[in-house]
């Protein structure tokens, strides 16, 4: 939600910057490298003492957060904490402001590992790691891991994920039935069948919510199908030669525009954002809708067992792919006053309760072993493709993510002047690609 919910969406909604209000100082006189850090040599024992920590997320994800917090006090007695919320559609690019703050909070979530570490604003993990001994899958820590040479994907720990938002696509069984189509897409091909077989019969192919940047999870999916994961992810994680200006992103992109002119998308596409989609195919107004598993619950309440999810599909019947990331990943600022208490609830992240609160709010734990129960069967196959995606290692990082202000400033007016055809697919990419290096740069 970095997106993913970011991404996203919720997690990967439309960016601005902004100030976190209750930072003291965030001003460009107020950030260091560290040199306000206070140092505190690591300790899992934290004792009797009395704690009061905060806790800075984005607002679409307090009830969960309330919720691990709650846990996690009842565990920890002798520890509060205090969460303060930034707007779903700010909280991006507030955070390297935030985490670099003079009066930063103990736990944040991370929004940008590339400045953060540069910067040095954020404690490295590993000590920690080593005392309490975790232990998470690759896939769920790479985009947290920086060497010491500056790059992403390999190195030391910097944050810890509460969570796994992941994209992927929703399907209505009872409309596939009428139309005759009694198994969900395993290849491009067949969705493309599946979509024009629904609109010969006058039904909506795709619910595509335009407005918000939504058309980035399929056109993710198909770029990672024409390009390979590696080539996605290096070009997310910044990696030295990586480029969006490849022939997979362009055919990507003709391959969206030969879907909004074949009709599969809504004619107010441009229009739709991610909670009117969500409502109309609620409401069994559309075939497909590609987002996310962060929408489980509400498609399930509505939908029950007519509601269906797979992984995105690519060239080949085992070739899925999704888009999956932290739902928050929380670091400890290096100006934190707490370091060893706020690395006990990253700790607590880990633990069988707080895998149980994610799965309870929707998304696919962090960690190893099988996944807690839940009663929402949909949320129950995402779990099982989110585990077979953990296993094949086709997941990569949002788009979205790839640096802070490429949503806003990119990805969300570059896929709109694509579908409505004032920018052709070269230009849309060249146009992600001149932002990336904008920032990167």
């Amino acid at each position: 939600m970095s997106i993913g919910k970011s991404i996203k969406t919720v997690l990967a909604g439309v960016l601005a910057v902004g100030c976190l209000a209750s930072v003291a100082a965030c001003g460009p006189g107020s950030s260091g490298s560290g040199a306000n850090a206070k140092s505190e040599p690591v300790s899992t024992d934290l004792g009797s003492t009395k704690y009061e920590l905060r806790l800075w997320d984005g607002a679409g994800l307090k009830k969960f957060d309330d919720q691990l917090i709650a846990a996690f006090q009842k565990k920890h007695p002798n520890i509060t904490i205090k969460a303060t919320y930034d707007p779903d559609n700010t909280s991006q690019q507030n955070g390297p402001r935030v985490i670099s703050a003079a009066d930063t909070p103990d736990i944040a979530r991370v929004t940008d590992i590339n400045s953060a570490v540069r910067g040095k604003h954020l404690v490295n993990l590993d000590p920690y790691a080593k005392a309490y001994g975790w232990k998470l899958p690759d896939a769920q820590t790479e985009s947290y891991r920086v060497g010491s040479d500056g790059k992403i994907g390999s190195g030391s720990l910097y944050a810890v994920p509460d969570g796994v938002s992941m994209t992927g696509l929703y399907w209505n069984k009872k409309i596939a039935k009428q139309l005759g189509i009694n198994e969900a897409p395993a290849t491009v091909e067949e969705l493309e069948a599946d979509m024009k077989k629904a609109t010969d019969a006058g039904v909506l192919a795709m619910m595509m919510p335009a407005k918000e940047g939504g058309t980035s999870y399929i056109y993710q999916a198909l770029l990672t199908n024409y390009e390979g994961r590696d080539k996605v992810q290096d070009w997310i994680v910044q990696k030295d030669g990586a480029t969006f200006k490849t022939p997979g992103a362009v055919k990507a992109a003709e391959k969206i525009k030969q879907w909004q002119d074949a009709h599969y998308f809504s004619s107010d596409a441009l229009a739709l954002d991610g909670s009117t989609a969500l409502s109309r195919f609620s409401d069994g107004k559309a075939l497909f809708f590609p987002s996310g598993s962060w929408y489980s619950d509400s498609i399930n309440t509505a939908l029950g067992q007519d509601s269906g999810w797979v992984a995105y599909p690519g060239e080949k019947s085992d070739s899925g792919s999704a888009a999956a990331n932290a739902v928050s990943a929380f670091g400890i600022p290096a100006n934190a006053k707490n370091k060893n208490a706020a690395a006990a609830f990253l700790d607590f992240l880990q633990s069988d309760t707080a895998r149980q609160i994610a799965v309870d709010n929707g998304y696919p734990p962090i960690g190893e072993g099988a996944a807690p129960k839940t009663d929402n069967q949909l949320l129950g196959q995402i779990l099982t493709a989110y585990q077979g995606l953990v296993k094949s290692g086709n997941t990569t990082d949002y788009i979205n993510n790839a640096t802070a202000g490429i949503q806003a400033s990119a990805i969300v007016p570059g896929f709109q002047s694509l579908i409505d055809g004032t920018m052709k697919p070269q230009q849309f990419v060249d146009s992600i690609q001149a932002q990336y290096d904008k920032e990167v740069k």
